[in-house]
């Protein structure tokens, strides 16, 4: 057996050179052995969930200790208001992006159920620490809620279908509910009625968009055309 002259580590037999210093091995006794994969590999595989994993602690880490940081330091000398909604933005990115990592089997409703839960606890903790005047209830609540079910639609939808009208349509529609929804719900709060002329506009824009996609699936000599003149 035969020993590293640089670091001596014991070698294998064969082998070129050290695993640990890359020391070239001259024994003339033993006759190097090419193609061979020794105990020390170049290149380290780890799979990706472990990968994953590993990024979700490190990027964990990195929010969390600024956090620990503020928090021991509004505690002792500023003693304001700003942190809940400081850190609150943390935690919510974190399960929004961070989260879905760590599952083996992804889950969308269940994913996105727990994302507008977190959303609506931490537009709640505004309510707790700021202005009470109903805004949660009249427009933050009806708001994440129409989204919500609109992304459960989005999810089973995307699954029973793969035509790309259908999902056009579908994306097209869900921005005008959403307009509809979210002008109701500020005019209601801040004017007390009912008024909806920028979603008129945008039912218009939608419908159009609607017509052109629809007329383009339908024409082969047009969608031909656009897809050879826009390199699509």
């Amino acid at each position: 057996m035969s020993y590293c002259v640089n670091c001596g580590v014991e070698l294998e037999k064969g082998c070129p050179d050290c695993p640990l210093c890359d020391t070239p091995v001259i024994n003339p006794k033993e006759k190097p052995i090419e193609n061979k994969k020794f105990v020390y590999p170049e290149t380290i595989n780890i799979p990706s969930s472990l990968s994953k994993k590993y990024w979700v602690f490190l990027i964990t880490m990195i929010i969390l200790i600024p956090n620990l940081v503020m928090l021991i330091l509004n505690a002792l000398f500023f003693d304001n208001h700003v942190f809940p909604y400081i850190s609150g933005g943390f935690a919510v990115a974190w399960i929004w992006f961070l989260f879905p990592l760590l599952w083996e089997k992804i889950m969308p409703m269940l994913i996105l159920a727990i994302d507008a839960l977190a959303l609506l606890t931490y537009l709640y903790t505004f309510r707790i620490f700021g202005d009470d005047s109903g805004w949660f209830a009249l427009v933050a609540l009806p708001v994440v809620i129409v989204m919500w079910a609109l992304g459960n639609g989005f999810i089973f939808l995307f699954k029973k279908t793969k035509r790309k009208s259908i999902r056009t349509a579908a994306v097209l529609g869900a921005i005008n509910i959403m307009s509809f929804v979210i002008e109701i719900c500020l005019n209601m709060f801040y004017l007390g009625r009912l008024q909806i002329p920028v979603s008129v506009i945008v039912t218009a824009c939608c419908v159009s968009l609607m017509i052109f996609f629809i007329v383009l699936a339908k024409s082969k000599r047009l969608n031909a055309w656009v897809s050879r003149k826009f390199f699509m």
